[in-house]
């Protein structure tokens, strides 16, 4: 009777484990703050207050792909576009603009906590891939590009919609080029 017991425990162990794993893709809209953004422009003009920033914020979108090895981890790769920062100044008496954008992708890790069977909240730890563009023009002309390696973490909440289908919400964070990224999008698991 116990070895019953046992068998049976593991095959609906086997089964609840089974339908966590396993491939999914997504797509996110958001919003991403260059904490940063009027500090670069500044440098990139070389002059220390060349620019007041009129927008450092702009509307981001991501694709990702995953795998959920088990139940509370899965890897997974993205690319996310940052959209755009913008400013406005004087150098040298002459009005400029500024632009500074950038795109990324990379691998992470996430480490996933279920708070019941429709909601799990996760940790993010991973690198990205990053390309920085940012440009000068008008009075002035420069142009910068950068591609560096950052650390890239965050924390969000799955809520699964049905068996397949789930929405999150997220915050990511790129440590480097300071930007700051809330975003909501939908997952889809094969």
């Amino acid at each position: 009777m116990r070895a019953a017991l046992a068998i049976a425990c593991m095959i609906w162990a086997g089964a609840c484990l089974a339908q966590e794993t396993g491939f999914y893709i997504g797509a996110g809209v958001g919003n991403s703050s260059y904490r940063e953004a009027c500090a670069d422009f500044n440098r990139l003009a070389g002059q220390a207050d060349a620019f007041g920033c009129t927008s450092s914020e702009d509307t981001a979108q991501k694709a990702f792909a995953g795998w959920r090895l088990h139940q509370y981890l899965a890897l997974e790769v993205s690319y996310i576009d940052f959209g755009e920062a913008k400013g406005t100044g004087t150098v040298a008496g002459a009005p400029v603009t500024a632009t500074t954008k950038v795109k990324a992708a990379g691998l992470s890790a996430l480490g996933i906590l279920p708070l019941s069977e429709r909601v799990s909240v996760y940790g993010r730890l991973g690198m990205l891939e990053v390309k920085t563009r940012t440009q000068i023009e008008g009075g002035m002309a420069a142009v910068e590009d950068d591609d560096e390696t950052e650390l890239h973490v965050g924390i969000g909440a799955l809520f699964n919609l049905a068996r397949d289908w789930g929405v999150r919400l997220e915050y990511e964070r790129l440590n480097d080029t300071k930007i700051d990224l809330i975003s909501i999008g939908v997952q889809y698991r094969f």
